[in-house]
Formats: C-alpha cells, structure tokens, sequence
C-alpha cells in the first residue's frame, strides 16, 4: 500500500543550493557563531597548520561559507598562490560569485 508523504514529496522537489565555485577548495565545519552558515576552512591552510580542526581555530585559515568570502580568502592566501601557477590562479579568482550577479541586476535598475 503506497501512502502519501507530503513531506518526502516536499524533499525530493526542493531545490537545495548549489555549492558555489570555490567550495573545492574549503573544507565546511560547524559555525558554533552563526548555525545558519558553516565555516569554510581553506584546504591549503589547513594541510600547513595541522589539519582542519586545527585550521578552523586560526581566523587567517577560515571563513564564512559564502562565495564572495571564499574567493577573497583565496587571494590572500598564500598557501593557495603556492598551489598553483600565476595563470592558475587569475582564472580561479575570475570565476564569477552569485552576489556579483545580483549587484548587477540592482544597479541596472
């Protein structure tokens, strides 16, 4: 006997986000301040302090999981410059964030 599920039914249409573009490169542990949003650990700055628990006490190696956060982290970060080539990196930090898109939707208003 099949029986409807409202809630299941309400699961399985439900858009969930879509990871932004720099969530390769940050490991997502719980924000004690803020459960909304998890913290966003830098993967180059965690495998250089210890590990990402480690990483996730030092402010420097952590942020907001917002893409706009990310790609700022990332080019401050020297561990991630390191990574990767000169090259590498510009086109990773080019990648558009959704918060861009929105500004300039607002201010084509």
């Amino acid at each position: 006997m099949i029986f409807d599920d409202p809630i299941n039914d309400f699961l399985s249409t439900a858009k969930m986000p879509i990871p932004h573009k720099f969530r390769n490169f940050f490991s997502l542990v719980p924000n004690p301040n803020n459960k909304s949003n998890a913290k966003a650990v830098c993967t180059f700055c965690s495998s250089k302090n210890g590990g990402v628990q480690a990483a996730a006490l030092i402010p420097e190696c952590y942020t907001t999981n917002k893409a706009n956060l990310c790609r700022n982290h990332l080019a401050n970060c020297i561990h991630f410059k390191n990574a990767y080539t000169e090259e590498e990196v510009e086109e990773i930090l080019s990648q558009p964030v959704p918060e861009d898109k929105r500004k300039l939707k607002e201010s084509s208003m």
